[in-house]
């Protein structure tokens, strides 16, 4: 049973009949009709609702009970006596479950009761949001009246639905549809009975339909539906019965009075309320109340009118909802309210000609100005000084900048360097002196060193090794984790199981060189792309579509509990936002959640429009605990013929044990129940499973989203539809298109049709986002100083055209990444040396923006325990999988736990069970990032806690013992020399002269130093002692 309640207005809109006028052709009759559950009645309405106004502007809804129930059913003749009182009380959370609206009693809560419910909940049955229902007491029926603001010819159809029991044995509740004059609590009338019966929720499952027409109805009268528990033949009925109603009202032909008009009725009324603030002297948020042309046109927060549409106009939302007029300020009445609603319906009636006039646009011309809102366009190949030094487009670009300022590339590094350049950038690993040794003989054999080099890429970018280095850049970015919780206890986990097959996804897709705008779809709505639901088998690229949207589960979810309610679910919104915004559109949209954004051109409407494309899958009122979304990672098929096998599992061990428990209960020897046991372990060991796949799909494609006032999800304003941000909106893309494919069943398109466009080339973002990633992972610096933030706050590109040169190629190219790579990394200004050989390039740029040499760069925490494992021979290369486990020590200094095979604590990094807060201490201490929401750039500190890692840590240590046992032994059995050999294991390179010599001295000086203790291991101490020297240098941690 949930307990959280919003207060909000969206959360009542089971009370409210929408009122939809269909404007008809000349020869036919117009209509009007009311249905319930409809639209939101504000909260300033809920606090007077023993009547509620309509959408059409009119008091129709009463919400009230009957003043006595007593005696047998035969003799009930108060259902029809008129006598009905308002129901006295109004309450959020009655009897501890979601539910808001009017009732009879508060302390305790009592039945008889009308109200909505405000989230979807499950007792003994499910009751969804949007719901109303209605429930009798023991003393009172429950009475809903609806009184005709209207003459015309009226048809009701609709149904009680009785489902919830929770008074003994009854079942049933007995309905009557009554019609009548006003209800008088003294007098009374007679009424005439339209229809009644039973809804019995062991009958059609409680379902009661009833339908009428053409009933000639004059304004005013009174139309009762009354809902009454069935008696037991005790005093009273029993209550609590909870039924589900549902009506809808058309009226053919009504008689409708003459609309408000501006000039006369709403001009007054604004400006005696409204005229302080938003007048002649005073236009706050620029919004001028004064004409329906300034109303229309709006301020700072768009505009104020809709005309003929009240819950899309925001001067009626914050009106409606009782914040404006502000506090201190005389609000409006209800019956001024009724008047504003009335002459907003009525498509805003004045003498004005409105018809050419727009809203005044949020982004203007300037704004569109920015760099990063126009569409990236290929610059053209300018011309080079020194055209020997270009090897591809990209050089000329960078040498067209330098050559402007008397510059020009550095010399290029060597081939040891470039090679553990190149091995580090692709594939996070140092190369062996044999790989070093390769490549060298294949570019002396070639003859081509250009070739010879195209090949080494080539054959990197086709090693499994390359996913899972270039997938941890990716899994940074979305800030991938395997817990579901914030994680802020040490020794506790909660564990999102199964999250691994996204891992498992990401680096697949990178070593497969999927396509970006492909990869990018999947992620966002893979599930939307394919039938997972009705496909009785699952084919790889079903079940990998559904992984794929993993993407959208690595936000920390606090809902797992029923006490976490509106608030925290919305936290998983807002967060998925931010993760959305900063990994795919590298732009913060935090400020538009509360506010229009400061310095970016993005609306708090925007923000919402946005949210609104993931609102069907996290579904604030019709939540899913974050232990609840996943999937079986098999078809219905597979998991139905697993069940069953299990359940004939579970009926044979219950049979068993049953035995086993009759002869130990008559004594008999243990030898008797041993064979018997035997079976129960093998029947037990028989059992088949499935695992899970944590995904994001749709729950509810008819939620309505709207902008959250200041931010409170319990102050929702304007509904709106989910849209593109308007500043991101081309002449080609100026609007949110739905797919043109056919979608799977239960699903709103919502996300494939954002995922379309994100990844379409009307969206000026995405691929320059991902190209400067790119560049910052090769160059250790990116183009655009903040790549989580591409907008006026963030910081400029410094080789804009190269950017966008990268952008269009990328996208041209089929999004190949792998493509992209080999451009750069063939390129003259990769291939640079490191070193600073420039007294006036240091001058002149200093920061080495214009990238005169290559930048050194220091290795990432993961990179830095694999080399560890891989010098030391110990790096397990098994790959996918569940991740390996981390301890939780209460000292905080985790260690990575062996695993079933004893081996598994030395595979890659990014296998280890990743934590939001309390990632692998070591990694940690080499800026491992904390996964608040993601990390779309990594610190690079340098720490004394760093040096103490390398020096003392158990694993160093251990691993340049391993390290010196392994390399005394290949230099023996290639009879090479053993610190030769140490250097170009761990630093890549081959010693001078200088350290050669100073290693002969310092292992010589170990070996005496450890032969008094330890004379038969002494020399592979002393080896390890300078392995684990060199292993602490600055050489090993950083790449040049």
């Amino acid at each position: 049973m949930m307990t959280s309640v919003s207060t909000n207005a969206i959360a009542v809109a089971v009370f409210l009949a929408s009122v939809i006028a269909h404007a008809a052709d000349t020869d036919m009759p117009r209509e009007i009709v009311w249905t319930l559950p409809g639209s939101a009645v504000s909260d300033a309405d809920l606090a007077e609702s023993r009547s509620l106004i309509d959408e059409h502007g009119h008091e129709s809804w009463f919400l009230m009970r009957t003043t006595n129930s007593n005696g047998p059913v035969a003799s009930r003749t108060w259902l029809r006596d008129g006598k009905y009182a308002p129901l006295e009380s109004q309450a959020s959370n009655l009897f501890g479950v979601p539910l808001k609206g009017a009732i009879y009693g508060t302390e305790p809560h009592l039945a008889p009761f009308i109200a909505g419910v405000t989230e979807t909940y499950t007792i003994d049955c499910t009751f969804r949001q949007g719901e109303l229902l209605l429930a009798p007491g023991p003393d009172h029926a429950v009475v809903l009246g609806w009184r005709s603001p209207f003459d015309g010819l009226a048809s009701i159809r609709g149904s009680f639905d009785n489902r919830q029991t929770c008074c003994g044995a009854n079942s049933q509740v007995n309905w009557y549809i009554e019609r009548g004059s006003a209800p008088d609590l003294q007098k009374g009338f007679t009424s005439e009975t339209l229809a009644q019966g039973v809804a019995d929720d062991k009958i059609k499952g409680g379902l009661s339909p009833f339908e009428m027409s053409e009933l000639e109805v004059a304004a005013g009268d009174w139309f009762y539906f009354i809902v009454d528990a069935k008696s037991d033949g005790s005093r009273s009925p029993f209550h609590g019965d909870a039924t589900a109603f549902n009506v809808s009202i058309t009226m053919t032909g009504p008689s409708l009075p003459p609309p408000p008009e501006f000039e006369t009725d709403i001009r007054p009324l604004l400006t005696a309320h409204c005229g302080n603030c938003h007048g002649a002297e005073t236009k706050e948020g620029g919004l001028d109340l004064r004409t329906v042309t300034a109303m229309i046109r709006g301020g700072e927060s768009g505009t104020s009118l809709v005309p003929g549409v009240p819950s899309q106009s925001y001067l009626w939302a914050m009106i409606a909802s009782g914040e404006m007029p502000p506090e201190g300020s005389e609000p409006l009445s209800r019956k001024a309210r009724s008047l504003l609603r009335r002459w907003i319906e009525a498509d805003a009636p004045s003498q004005e000609d409105v018809f050419n006039v727009r809203p005044r646009p949020f982004v203007t011309d300037k704004d569109r100005e920015h760099w990063a809102f126009r569409l990236p366009e290929r610059p053209p190949r300018p011309d080079v000084n020194h055209s020997e030094l270009v090897s591809t487009p990209i050089d000329e670009l960078l040498l067209h900048r330098l050559e402007e300022r008397g510059l020009g590339f550095s010399p290029a590094a060597s081939d040891e360097v470039l090679v553990r350049r190149l091995y580090f950038d692709l594939l996070g690993l140092p190369p062996t002196p044999q790989q070093v040794d390769t490549y060298l003989a294949d570019k002396a054999a070639s003859g081509d060193p250009d070739a010879a080099w195209a090949r080494l890429v080539d054959a990197l970018l086709a090693s499994p090794r390359y996913g899972e280095r270039w997938g941890r850049h990716w899994m940074d970015t979305v800030g991938y984790v395997d817990v579901r919780l914030y994680d802020g206890d040490g020794t506790t986990v909660y564990p999102n199981e199964g999250m691994w097959r996204y891992r498992d996804y990401i680096i697949r897709s990178f070593n497969d060189d999927k396509p970006w705008d492909q990869f990018i779809q999947e992620q966002l709505a893979g599930d939307e792309m394919v039938d997972w639901r009705n496909a009785q088998a699952w084919p790889a690229d079903v079940a990998e579509k559904v992984i794929a949207t993993g993407y959208l589960r690595n936000i920390e979810d606090h809902t797992s509990e029923a006490q976490y309610g509106i608030p925290r679910r919305y936290e998983v919104l807002f967060d998925m936002m931010s993760m959305v915004s900063t990994s795919l559109l590298g732009m913060t949209f935090e400020c538009a959640r509360c506010h229009n954004h400061k310095y970016d051109p993005i609306s708090q409407r925007d923000y919402y429009r946005l949210m609104a494309t993931f609102e069907s899958s996290y579904n604030v009122h019709n939540w899913l605990k974050p232990q609840q979304r996943w999937i079986p990672d098999v078809g219905p098929k597979a998991r139905m013929e697993i069940d069953q096998h299990n359940s004939r599992i579970d009926a044979e061990v219950k049979s068993l044990q049953a035995k086993i428990a009759d002869i130990e209960k008559a004594g008999e020897a243990a030898d008797k129940t041993a064979d018997l046991k035997a079976q129960l372990a093998k029947l037990n060991a028989s059992r088949k499973s499935y695992g899970k796949i944590q995904a994001l799909f749709d729950v509810d494609t008819s939620h309505v989203s709207r902008v959250l006032r200041r931010g409170d999800c319990f102050k929702p304003g304007v509904p709106v539809v989910a849209e593109i941000p308007e500043i991101l909106a081309t002449a080609a893309a100026n609007s949110f298109k739905e797919p043109q494919l056919k979608l799977p069943p239960s699903t709103s398109g919502r996300r494939l049709a954002l995922a379309k466009w994100i990844t379409s080339r009307d969206n000026p973002m995405t691929a320059r986002v991902i190209m400067n990633r790119l560049w910052m992972h090769h160059f250790g610096a990116p183009i655009v100083g903040t790549p989580g933030d591409f907008g006026r706050n963030g910081a400029p590109p410094t080789h804009p055209k190269v950017l966008d040169w990268l952008a269009v190629e990328f996208q041209e190219n089929g999004w190949s990444l792998k493509h992209i790579h080999r451009l750069v990394l063939k390129s003259r200004a990769w291939r640079q040396a490191s070193q600073r050989t420039s007294a006036r390039a240091q001058e002149i740029d200093p920061g080495n923006t214009l990238l005169w040499r290559q930048n050194l760069n220091r290795l990432e925490s993961e990179i830095i325990r694999d080399s560890v494992l891989t010098v030391s021979g110990r790096l397990n290369p098994e790959a996918f999988g569940p991740p390996v486990q981390v301890t939780k020590p209460d000292s905080g200094l985790s260690t990575v736990e062996p695993g079933p095979s004893g081996n598994g604590q030395n595979r890659r990094s990014v296998y280890i069970f990743a934590r939001r807060i309390y990632p692998l201490k070591f990694m940690e201490i080499f800026d491992s990032p904390i996964m608040a929401i993601n990390c779309t750039q990594r610190m690079n500190s340098t720490t004394v806690l760093q040096s103490f890692a390398q020096l003392n840590s158990d694993f160093v240590v251990h691993s340049a013992r391993e390290t010196g046992d392994r390399l005394l032994k290949v230099a023996a059995a290639e009879n090479t020399d053993p610190i030769a050999l140490a250097f170009r294991t761990i630093l890549g390179r081959r010693p001078n002269e200088v350290e050669q010599q100073w290693c002969e001295r310092y292992i010589s000086e170990q070996t005496e130093t450890w032969q008094p203790t330890r004379p038969d291991e002494a020399k592979n101490l002393a080896m390890a002692d300078m392995c684990h020297m060199l292993l602490c240098t600055n050489e090993f941690l950083y790449v040049e």
